[in-house]
């Protein structure tokens, strides 16, 4: 009876996590946190598109400065470059500051590997990398939370309120 009740159960590599926006707002707040005490940033770069709004949650929670960066392979959703094009470029405001990277999530460290290069043409200081949800081998700084299931964040659930829309 048992196995005939799980014969149509999702593999566990392949279920979904859901964060709530209440769970979202408690990974922050840790990434923050152990930012401050192990590298006290200077300011945040979050990396587009998921990286961005936690860079922003984070940065408002430091009361620092937060700068996107962007870059892709990909056009119109397929993967048609081999190499990263930049579409918003670090800034200058780098240089020689203590930069705090996120992202939301992360697996094999391409990207945020990608970003380190991008950002260290602008000599910082140094250079902290931080994700909301670790999901493979790549070992960021600091991550909030590892998750061996892919990750579905508030913003992308199709079932987020949207209060005051």
């Amino acid at each position: 009876m048992e196995n005939e009740r799980n014969k149509d159960a999702v593999p566990a590599e392949t279920e979904l996590r859901s964060i709530d926006w209440e769970e979202y707002t408690r990974l922050c707040r840790l990434i923050a946190r152990r930012a401050k005490e192990s590298f006290s940033p200077e300011l945040v770069v979050g990396i587009a598109h998921g990286g961005v709004i936690v860079g922003a949650t984070v940065a408002s929670i430091l009361h620092r400065d937060m700068f996107p960066i962007k870059f892709s392979r990909r056009v119109n959703a397929r993967v048609l470059r081999k190499r990263f094009k930049v579409l918003v470029p670090p800034t200058a405001e780098l240089k020689g500051k203590r930069v705090l990277l996120v992202d939301d999530s992360s697996n094999t460290g391409e990207t945020l590997k990608e970003a380190m290069a991008q950002i260290k043409k602008f000599k910082p200081a140094a250079v902290f990398t931080a994700v909301l949800v670790r999901r493979g081998e790549f070992q960021p700084d600091s991550y909030a939370v590892y998750s061996k299931n892919h990750v579905v964040f508030p913003w992308q659930n199709e079932n987020s309120t949207n209060r005051g829309r």
